[in-house]
């Protein structure tokens, strides 16, 4: 395990050093296509040229997002305690990665809309590189962190049970956060910002949500798989399953609570289309939010 870490541990950060230059790269490329469409250059003509080279830095960025996943998941099985950053890091990793393919369609989505004036889709896309950037630099400050540990071996070996259901907790605060934010956004963006077609915001709230979801299920799905060969009565110590007990009766109190609420909100604004489709996905999150932290909060009370 020691020597396989290592070696992950270097081909990652070899990666994500060229990825960063990529970046650097791309950025630049989409800055010029900003500036070209502006002034209503060729775009076509400069897009030809670069698309090549740019499809090949994506390439190079997909082999790093898996590569740290994987060292992410080793880490997630060689240290012993729990850790908030690589929890972090393995919700962005995924997040980060699917955010590539988003890349690609709203690169595709400018260059058909370009000829109707300045996309709005640049914006998405800065955004997006943004996130990608502040993976990259957190990954290098994550080897950085445990380089000596993982020389040296030994003292936080494997425990792996505990720290990885800690670890779920943290990857569900951190999807559920970000599933109200986004829903959120997109509910704002649809009563004050842009007049979008309820469609348009709709499958918006689809794909986001799956996004921010995604990561959650992946760690569970893989706590599950180290748990298959043991018996279902040994999945949890009796510390886990008091503080999962507890946590579940205060998700179902609140729940009652807050189905309550949008119960009442359904009846007073009875036009409001959007929250007969919304009020799942903030219930969803919601749930899944406070599941994970007051599990989290009763764990590390004692």
């Amino acid at each position: 395990m020691k020597k396989l870490l290592k070696f992950s541990n270097n081909t990652t950060l070899v990666l994500c050093l060229i990825s960063i230059a990529g970046l650097i790269f791309t950025n630049t490329f989409f800055l010029i296509l900003r500036n070209i469409i502006i002034n209503i250059g060729d775009v076509e003509g400069f897009m030809n040229q670069f698309s090549i080279p740019v499809a090949a830095v994506y390439i190079i960025f997909g082999f790093f997002h898996l590569s740290a996943i994987l060292t992410i998941i080793l880490q997630l099985n060689f240290f012993k305690r729990d850790n908030f950053l690589r929890a972090f890091l393995f919700f962005t990793s995924i997040t980060s990665l699917l955010m590539l393919f988003g890349d690609f369609a709203l690169t595709s989505d400018i260059s058909k809309e370009y000829i109707f004036g300045l996309p709005d889709e640049f914006n998405i896309l800065f955004f997006s590189q943004t996130l990608h950037f502040i993976f990259y630099i957190l990954m290098i400050f994550l080897f950085a962190s445990t380089r000596k540990s993982v020389i040296k071996g030994g003292k936080e070996i494997v425990l792996k049970d505990d720290s990885i259901f800690i670890n779920a907790q943290y990857i569900g605060i951190l999807s559920g956060v970000s599933g109200l934010v986004l829903v959120t956004i997109f509910s704002l963006l649809y009563l004050k910002v842009y007049t979008l077609p309820l469609w348009a915001v709709k499958a918006g709230i689809i794909v986001t949500s799956l996004i921010a979801l995604i990561p959650y299920i992946l760690i569970v799905f893989y706590w599950l798989i180290i748990k298959l060969k043991e018996r279902i009565r040994e999945w949890y110590d009796e510390k886990q399953y008091q503080d999962l007990t507890k946590s579940s009766l205060v998700a179902l109190l609140i729940s009652i609570i807050f189905l309550f609420i949008v119960f009442i909100m359904q009846y007073i604004f009875g036009n409001f289309e959007l929250l007969n489709f919304i009020w799942f996905p903030l219930f969803f999150f919601f749930i899944l939010l406070l599941f994970s932290a007051t599990t989290l909060f009763f764990n590390k009370r004692d």
